[in-house]
């Protein structure tokens, strides 16, 4: 559960335009991508306790904009010690379909592919500002093993000040009789316009073995060049 719990969260993370607040490593994906040859690198820890486990990932992210498009590799690593090791591969691509900014609204569309175990997802995404507060909205499937899987997000980014964002963050999965949501509050801090840092933590939930619950913190840096 804990593995598919992250294949999720890792396959649907985002990779950003510089004018759209980083959501790395909160769940919902912005529809913002990057400009031509615009590059980004990303590292995000994930904490989750399940029982009286913590399960530790480090996740880096490489990702080069094209315009209309953006391409990212993603290699996350567990650290816990009877698991250590890399935790896949993934590879994904967002691209602009409608809008060219968050004031008049923008739809991207998102693939994804984890190896190797042959995890795969699509996704489109609307973001919109209504003046301080920023919405993103996010639909798509999941297919991981012989398991389709309903996705849904929706995140609310409010700026307290410049480059000073609350972030509310909710995403949740529906398979069959099976729910799972994540709910995840934080902050966004953008140092300037080359670095930017984000902290949360939040709480999951599923209605299936025995109402599964678990506690996650995350913590991320991401840097545009």
């Amino acid at each position: 559960m804990v593995r598919n719990i992250s294949c999720l969260m890792l396959l649907i993370v985002c990779l950003s335009h510089t004018d759209v607040y980083p959501y790395r490593p909160f769940t919902t994906e912005d529809a913002g991508v990057g400009e031509l040859g615009e590059q980004k690198i990303e590292m995000g820890f994930t904490g989750s306790k399940q029982n009286e486990y913590w399960y530790n990932y480090i996740a880096f992210l490489y990702g080069i904009g094209l315009g209309k498009a953006e391409i990212l590799v993603e290699t996350p690593y567990c650290i816990n010690e009877d698991a250590r090791g890399l935790d896949g591969v993934i590879l994904a691509a967002k691209i602009n379909i409608l809008g060219i900014d968050e004031d008049t609204g923008m739809l991207a569309a998102k693939v994804g592919y984890e190896l190797p175990d042959d995890c795969y997802g699509v996704s489109s995404i609307v973001t919109k500002k209504f003046g301080t507060l920023v919405i993103h909205s996010q639909i798509g499937l999941k297919r991981h093993f012989n398991d389709t899987i309903v996705l849904f997000g929706l995140g609310f980014d409010y700026q307290i000040v410049q480059h000073f964002s609350v972030i509310i963050d909710n995403f949740s999965e529906y398979e069959v009789d099976t729910m799972y949501h994540r709910i995840l509050t934080g902050i966004v801090y953008s140092i300037n316009n080359v670095a930017t840092l984000d902290i949360a933590a939040g709480y999951c939930y599923a209605n299936n073995h025995n109402n599964y619950k678990e506690y996650v913190s995350v913590a991320g840096i991401s840097f545009v060049f």
